[in-house]
C-alpha cells in the first residue's frame, strides 16, 4: 500500500513531519491539526495542504517515518548473521524500547489511530509495518532454533509475541505513567531476563 507522500519525501515535507511527529509527542494525535501545524511551521494552511493534501496523507508520512526507523533497523538487526540469535534478538528489542522512549510512545499512538480509524488506508498501513516486524522476528527464531541456540517448544510466532510484547507494554507504561528509573530497568535487567529465558543452553536438546 502505497501513502500519499513520495517514498522520499521532499526538504519541505521531512520539515513538516519533523513538526508534526513534535506536536503528537507532546500531546498526542489530538495535538495534531492542521492549523496547529501551520502555526508551528510557519505556514498557512492553504500552504501545507500543497505538501500533505489531507491529515491522511500527513499521517501515512509518519508512518514512513516510523517504518524506516523501527522495520527497517529491525531487518538490519536480524541480518547480521554473524552475531548469534539471542544477541540479536535482544538488539532488536533495546532499538524498538529506544524508538519508544525517543518518540514518546509515537508506535503505539499511531497504532491506536489506525486500529480504531475506518480509514482502510491507515489501518493497512499499520498492519504491514506490524506485520513486517513480527516476520522477521519469528524467521530469527526460527532460524535460532534449527541452529540449536533457542528453546524449542513454543512455537516462533508466540516467542515472537513475546518479544515484541515487551516495548508495547513499556510504551503504555511510558504515556500514561512515566517512570524513568522503571525504564531503566526494564532495559537493563527485563530485556537481558527475557533472552536468557528463551537461549538453549548447552546440552539441553540433546537426547541422551
Amino acid at each position: 500500500m502505497t501513502s500519499s507522500t513520495t517514498t522520499h519525501p521532499t526538504p519541505r515535507q521531512d520539515e513538516i513531519l519533523d513538526h508534526a511527529m513534535a506536536l503528537v509527542r507532546q500531546g498526542g494525535l489530538g495535538a495534531l491539526t492542521t492549523k496547529r501545524l501551520a502555526g508551528s511551521v510557519g505556514f498557512t494552511e492553504a500552504a501545507l495542504y500543497r505538501h500533505f493534501p489531507s491529515k491522511q496523507a500527513l499521517i501515512l508520512g509518519m508512518m514512513d517515518r516510523l517504518e524506516a526507523m523501527l522495520l527497517g533497523r529491525i531487518r538490519s538487526i536480524a541480518a547480521e548473521e554473524d552475531l548469534p540469535v539471542a544477541e540479536r534478538l535482544q538488539r532488536i528489542v533495546l532499538h524498538h524500547t529506544t524508538i519508544i522512549r525517543e518518540h514518546q510512545s509515537l508506535p503505539i499512538l499511531l497504532l491506536a489511530e489506525a486500529s480504531v480509524s475506518e480509514d482502510r488506508v491507515l489501518l493497512d498501513r499499520m498492519r504491514s509495518i506490524f506485520r513486517g516486524s513480527l516476520e522477521t522476528v519469528e524467521d530469527l527464531i526460527a532460524e535460532g532454533q534449527a541452529r540449536g541456540e533457542i528453546v524449542h517448544g513454543p512455537e516462533p510466532d508466540c516467542l515472537a509475541m513475546l518479544f515484541l510484547g515487551a516495548p508495547a507494554s513499556l510504551a503504555i507504561r511510558h504515556r500514561l505513567l512515566p517512570d524513568p528509573p522503571s525504564e531503566e530497568r526494564f532495559c537493563r535487567v527485563l530485556i537481558p531476563f527475557i533472552v536468557d529465558s528463551v537461549r538453549q543452553t548447552p546440552g539441553e536438546g540433546d537426547v541422551s
